[in-house]
């Protein structure tokens, strides 16, 4: 396959004329400087870049819910018998396992309280107390908070093989477009260099005629020959400036304005191809498929949905949190509220029938089952796109070895063909059509070795592999 490839390209450019280099900025990039260009460059890369930002800082929002908070509770009777007042400041911290919450607390009170609020009494230097709060069923083992944490890692995990994803695409339609222009300014040089010949061959038929031993139609139908082939380079010329403002898209300056190439600018010597692929590579490209990103982010948010189900089966358990601390009153009072406390309370609820819960758990595993059918679909699916693209590789590397040969045996016939009528044993009508096949095949031989590029590069692009390829230095 290397052999044949390395013909392939000699064959092609023994079709094109050498020109002069122009300036860097009038010439076409290689592929890896395309590669490296739009990922660094383009905005659309921005556009993804802000998003993971955005994801970052979701990350950072849902830790928050363990950020330590500080409350307070004031309270004062302002008429009536009792004149009490209270004042009380905690510092909850939440903590990781078990929904449970480390608080401190200092509180005060002054005045005089009825006896149903006795529990707002304190010495006068007020009271501190430290204690632990947690959670012996529903919410022990997950609650939303946690759920929250580790889902947005999860949705980080998520848009990186998204970001993948459509980096592989968009890097694909950027280097579809290059084909474009590249297989319109092979075509320009190749007609190109055909007139180049044919203006060279007008000097010697203008001479014979003026000698006599041509017809003057002769001649005339010669003109009308380069005149067909002035209208086709035309044409091309056309098309390759259309590609270049469809090229242009991707291609940009460091300030992200788009870049058109000059209609002039020349072909390089090499366009640098990082897509080559041989019968030995298939199996590896094959093998990849099982790491495509978009399998990836489907089992990432099987891994979402699986917390989500954990979370719903944790409603479904009683409430019950208890509660602990200790405390001690300073300064002066009564004697009952001199010595060190310690309080145990727990708490329980539960909803009878609990539906709501049940019916969120029914919901998130008739997720999970869609997840899992939509996993074996995209699978499925990448499969195919990668045996339809490896069978259109491989039928595209057979025409392009049969128009190879078409070529040279057309190069052939023509160079024949003008060997007799220089004898005088054909006549110009014969010459021109032969002239016309050379070009002709010239042309498809340029559309198959294009045809063959976008070959491989669909192989690669199927398994996700267009982002993988190391871009230029």
């Amino acid at each position: 396959m290397k052999v044949h490839r390395a013909t392939a390209l000699l064959t092609l450019l023994s079709f094109l004329v050498i020109a002069a280099p122009l300036r860097a900025e009038e010439a076409l990039p290689t592929v890896p400087a395309l590669l490296k260009n739009m990922q660094r460059y383009h905005p659309y890369v921005n556009v993804l870049n802000e998003k993971s930002t955005q994801l970052d800082l979701g990350l950072e929002g849902a830790q928050s819910a363990f950020d330590p908070r500080i409350e307070q509770d004031i309270s004062s009777r302002v008429s009536g018998y009792y004149d009490g007042s209270a004042a009380a400041q905690r510092y909850v911290q939440p903590l990781g396992e078990m929904n449970a919450r480390l608080i401190t607390e200092y509180r005060v009170a002054a005045g005089d309280f009825p006896v149903y609020e006795q529990q707002y009494n304190t010495l006068s230097g007020g009271e501190a107390s430290v204690g632990v709060a947690l959670s012996l069923l529903q919410n022990r083992a997950i609650d939303s908070r946690r759920t929250g944490v580790t889902n947005a890692r999860l949705s980080i995990q998520q848009f990186q093989a998204e970001y993948a994803l459509k980096m592989n695409d968009f890097l694909y339609k950027g280097l579809n477009h290059y084909l474009k222009w590249y297989e319109a300014s092979l075509k320009v040089s190749a007609v190109a260099s055909l007139l180049d010949t044919l203006k060279q061959r007008r000097v010697g038929l203008t001479t014979r005629l003026e000698r006599g031993d041509l017809a003057e139609v002769t001649l005339t139908e010669f003109e009308a020959s380069v005149m067909e082939q002035q209208l086709a380079l035309a044409q091309l010329e056309q098309t390759q400036r259309a590609s270049a403002q469809a090229l242009a898209y991707f291609w940009r300056n460091e300030q992200g304005q788009s870049l058109v190439i000059n209609h002039s600018a020349v072909l390089p010597n090499s366009i640098d191809w990082p897509f080559t692929v041989e019968s030995s590579t298939v199996a590896q490209l094959r093998h990849a498929i099982n790491y495509h990103p978009a399998l990836a982010v489907i089992r990432t948010e099987q891994n979402i949905m699986a917390n989500e189900n954990r979370l719903a089966k944790n409603q479904l358990l009683p409430k019950l949190d208890l509660k602990a601390l200790v405390a001690r009153d300073i300064g002066s009072g009564p004697q009952s509220l001199a010595e060190t406390e310690g309080k145990i309370g727990l708490t329980f609820s539960y909803t009878l029938g609990n539906r709501k819960a049940k019916a969120e758990q029914g919901k998130v595993a008739s997720k999970l089952k869609v997840l899992g059918y939509e996993y074996e679909l995209a699978r499925d699916q990448l499969t195919q796109q990668f045996e339809q693209a490896h069978a259109y590789w491989q039928q595209a590397s057979e025409v392009l070895s049969l128009q190879q040969k078409n070529a040279r045996l057309a190069v052939q016939l023509s160079s024949l063909e003008r060997t007799r009528f220089d004898a005088g044993d054909s006549d110009m009508f014969k010459l021109n059509a032969r002239e016309s096949g050379v070009l002709k095949a010239k042309l498809k031989a340029i559309e198959a070795q294009i045809d063959m590029l976008a070959a491989e590069l669909r192989l690669h692009w199927v398994v996700a592999g267009v982002i993988a390829i190391p871009t230029a230095a």
